[in-house]
């Protein structure tokens, strides 16, 4: 799993780093689910709406997640940090 820092437009649209676009093959046009928990957003690609939109889905690949984080040593605390230097970066 590829983790990078990406910035919202003014319109709100977000860009998908072009790595992990080639990566998992994504195309123009795709759709993604927007989860909003606490102060996480996450997107779930759309490849069969129905199943995508059941919470056994979403519950599965946040799981995974967190577990490739685990593995690579990324604390809870050091997304936060991250986020916090990205922050303070940006405002400079």
């Amino acid at each position: 799993m590829d983790i990078e820092i990406t910035k919202m437009t003014s319109k709100g649209q977000v860009v998908i780093p072009q790595d992990i676009r080639k990566e998992k093959g994504l195309k123009e046009g795709e759709k993604f689910l927007v989860f909003d928990i606490n102060d996480n957003i996450i997107l779930k690609r759309i490849k069969n709406l129905e199943k995508a939109k059941t919470e056994d889905e979403f519950e599965k690949v946040f799981r995974s997640t967190w577990k490739i984080a685990k593995s690579r040593g990324i604390t809870k605390k050091d997304v936060a940090e991250e986020i916090k230097a990205y922050r303070k970066e940006k405002n400079a």
